[in-house]
């Protein structure tokens, strides 16, 4: 059988050497850990900043202007772009019914 070591004959490191320890294992831990906080963060505050609803004024004046008749191109392009309308997708012919 192996013999055990005595506590009295295993070296205790030193407190320098502990605190060096630590201190390098918490180098190597936390930069992982910012940058990935970082990233939720952003990542939030990106889908939040893209899913926001419009105000209920330029709703309003988006929809007052597509009901109007003499709205310019570019107006009715800001409109549609405000409410979220997509009017760059092509529709066959065939799925319009009357």
């Amino acid at each position: 059988m192996t013999d055990l070591d005595d506590e009295d004959d295993v070296l205790k490191p030193s407190p320098s050497k502990r605190w060096r320890t630590m201190a390098l294992k918490t180098a190597q831990f936390v930069p992982p850990v910012i940058s990935i906080g970082c990233a939720i963060t952003v990542g939030y505050f990106a889908y939040m900043a893209a899913n926001q609803k419009p105000p209920a004024d330029i709703a309003a004046l988006a929809v007052s202007i597509l009901k109007s008749s003499d709205a310019s191109p570019e107006m009715r392009e800001w409109a549609a772009d405000a409410i979220g309308i997509q009017n760059d997708i092509g529709m066959p012919a065939k799925s319009i019914q009357q």
